[in-house]
């Protein structure tokens, strides 16, 4: 008898005492998204190359990446030649001024384009469910930096990109990296005020 209550009177001091510190710290991956959620506006410079197999050398783009909750992502190349990539709600907007271009697609239209939007969109939101709708999410690090590595849920978009990386230092998305058929993309950014 005094054998179970000493077992008792162990069970219940180990449900007194403080979890471990490791038991207590909060998920990484949620840490980094309520970081990343809390940043209303953002503007980063920008230098992107891309790797085409039939290159024999990157080409390498500059210009400016502007953010601004809930779902404003706009990307304007100033260098080799003018862009502008504009996501704004459910639709996408792609200008170049110097050929007279300017089309705009509906994301719910354009299935396979969605996922590639919502990889750097609901990051720089810090939605992950909608990372995790759309992607296999991987994730590595701490708040301080970090890495996800996503794989698209659909086949479909899987045959054209197999999986983007995106690393962080804290609430600042600072590489984009693409993997697909027709090359490597990697988008480097720098913070601008």
């Amino acid at each position: 008898m005094a054998r179970r209550g000493a077992v008792a009177r162990r069970a219940l001091l180990a449900l007194a005492l403080p979890l471990p510190l490791a038991a207590q710290a909060p998920d990484p991956l949620a840490a980094v998204m309520a970081g990343l959620a809390a940043v209303r506006e953002s503007r980063a410079a920008f230098v992107e190359e891309k790797e085409m197999p039939e290159l024999d050398r990157p080409l390498v783009s500059r210009g400016v990446l502007l953010w601004r909750a809930p779902d404003r992502l706009e990307k304007r190349t100033l260098e080799p030649v003018p862009e502008t990539f504009l996501v704004e709600g459910d639709r996408v907007t792609l200008e170049r001024p110097q050929r007279g271009v300017r089309e705009t697609i509906d994301l719910d239209a354009s299935p396979e384009i969605r996922p590639l939007v919502e990889a750097i969109r609901a990051t720089l939101a810090g939605d992950l469910a909608t990372l995790r709708a759309h992607h296999e999410v991987a994730f590595t690090g701490d708040a301080r930096a970090w890495r996800l590595r996503l794989v698209p849920r659909s086949p479909r978009v899987r045959a054209a990109v197999q999986r983007i990386v995106l690393e962080g230092e804290g609430a600042f998305l600072r590489l984009v990296e693409t993997q697909g058929n027709e090359g490597r993309s990697r988008m480097m950014a720098t913070p601008l005020p």
